[in-house]
């Protein structure tokens, strides 16, 4: 074998043996031609002897995938084989008269077969395809994810090309990954998801929050300047009233009339008990993979200084969403089942720690008021129709403040005379659900409800004497079927 380099291009040169058969070029002898004259010397022509006639070259093309080979057959024995670019492919001859190529990487080249005098015999391009074996496992993978699917893959120099139809768009993402495992390269989606996937979403935010106050003292403050008179001595005794710091309402009053005078105001008292209830059951729709929004509620401003200093800053005001707040992507899957993303949200304005800004050079305060909050951020997987509590909270506040006269407060029994008591205990549970469903449209929008479905604006009469607030006096029903049925 001989390697010739020409250039940047190498080729690779196999010389037969001249032994093989068909090796070697025919040799015609040449017979020299005799003539008798009156000398009897022989002459030879001048004419030159034909030398023989090359047959026109063969030309074929042929495919092979990348490390695999092929057996290819010759036209003619040959005694050279070139190939012109030995990365692509690379050819070994397996007798005279045929030779074995195998691919290398995924191309184009020519290979060139030649006599020992150089004559062109054959040349044949050869297209190097990329390994079907990826291929392959890709259309079993699809059959197994996406059965009854239209799936067709191509592989192409840098990557695989996904194209067809699927039912879901699960289905699409899990094709997508088993290509990216299996191909070598960049794996492009061009799958089309047949029948989107609709998911309704319904999440349910209850909450109970309860508020007990007791607030019990004496307030000897209230005796008369000139204290108590008990037999011949003054007595003037004093001490504080239940805590202020617990509640902000005013205490009742009581009177106690005793022979020795009238005690106003002696008793302070204070019971206030809470319970507030709030619950809010968004419900929203949208597609299998697209992220949903759903608020009902408002904005409040917060004013935000821009630019400048002193005298000259500029005030801008933003605004920051409140109220019933949510946001989810369902995904679902082939099996029926769905992957949620979701956050629900509720929240509401609050004075309790609001902010006061005033702004430079003006005498204008803003309030600002703060947000009661409650929310919850999860991601779950759950059935159509299966529901699952994704947040709870249960808090549970005590707060109990005494004070009183030194030592007196203490005497059990006729210590609460000079003591005051104040107790003060809160309790909140906050329960967050999610229910999605897999819904279709339907064919006949009369069927969907709505809040104000046989309502009516009343009449003069119906408002004023009959006190009505809707002007509908039956409700309107249809025959559910054909008919023949009797609705009562």
């Amino acid at each position: 074998m001989r390697k010739f380099l020409h250039g940047a291009a190498v080729a690779l040169i196999f010389s037969l043996p001249a032994a093989l058969p068909g090796a070697a070029l025919a040799q015609t002898a040449l017979t020299p031609l005799t003539s008798q004259d009156g000398s009897g010397a022989s002459t030879v022509p001048n004419e030159a002897v034909p030398s023989p006639a090359v047959p026109a070259p063969y030309y074929g093309s042929f495919a092979v995938e990348v490390g695999k080979g092929k057996l290819i057959k010759l036209p003619a024995p040959v005694a050279n084989l070139f190939v012109a670019d030995p990365g692509t492919a690379s050819v070994r001859p397996a007798s005279p008269d045929s030779m074995f190529v195998f691919g290398k990487k995924s191309g184009e080249t020519d290979i060139v077969g030649t006599d020992q005098n150089g004559n062109r015999i054959a040349q044949f391009t050869v297209s190097v395809n990329p390994s079907s074996y990826s291929n392959d496992r890709i259309q079993g993978q699809a059959q197994n994810l996406a059965p009854g699917s239209n799936v067709s893959i191509d592989t192409e120099a840098n990557g695989t090309i996904l194209s067809g139809t699927v039912q879901t768009a699960a289905q699409a993402d899990a094709l997508v990954s088993q290509a990216k495992a299996v191909a070598t390269g960049t794996v492009t989606n061009d799958l089309t998801v047949a029948e989107p996937v609709q998911v309704e979403l319904k999440v349910r935010i209850a909450s109970m929050s309860r508020s007990t106050t007791r607030e019990l003292g004496i307030d000897w403050g209230s005796v008369a300047a000139n204290g108590l008179s008990v037999g011949k001595f003054m007595v003037g005794l004093g001490t504080a009233s239940a805590p202020s710091s617990l509640g902000t309402i005013a205490a009742g009053d009581a009177s106690v009339v005793f022979p020795g005078g009238t005690f106003e105001g002696v008793i302070d008292a204070l019971a206030q008990d809470n319970l507030a209830h709030v619950l809010a059951e968004p419900t929203l729709t949208t597609l299998s993979g697209t992220q949903a929004n759903f608020q009902v509620g408002g904005q409040f401003p917060i004013p935000v200084s821009s630019s400048g200093s002193g005298s000259s800053a500029v005030v801008t005001v933003t605004f920051k969403d409140y109220g019933v707040l949510l946001s989810f992507i369902p995904t679902v899957f082939s099996d029926g089942r769905i992957a949620l993303q979701v956050a629900p949200s509720i929240s509401s304005l609050s004075a309790a720690n609001s902010a006061s800004v005033s702004s430079a050079g003006s005498s204008e305060v803003l309030a600002v008021p703060s947000l009661n909050i409650t929310s919850a951020s999860t991601t779950v997987i759950l059935g159509s129709g299966q529901g699952m509590a994704i947040a709870g909270l249960l808090e549970d506040t005590t707060n109990q403040v005494d004070n009183g006269l030194p030592y007196l407060s203490e005497v059990p029994l006729l210590g609460a005379l000079f003591r005051g008591d104040a107790f003060q205990r809160e309790q909140q549970e906050v329960v967050i659900t999610v229910t999605p469903y897999i819904v279709k449209p339907v064919d006949s929008p009369n069927s969907l409800a709505s809040p104000d479905d046989g309502w009516s604006p009343p009449n003069d009469l119906q408002r004023i004497l009959l006190l009505r607030n809707n002007g509908t006096t039956t409700a309107s029903t249809s025959i559910p079927g054909d008919a023949g049925f009797m609705v009562q």
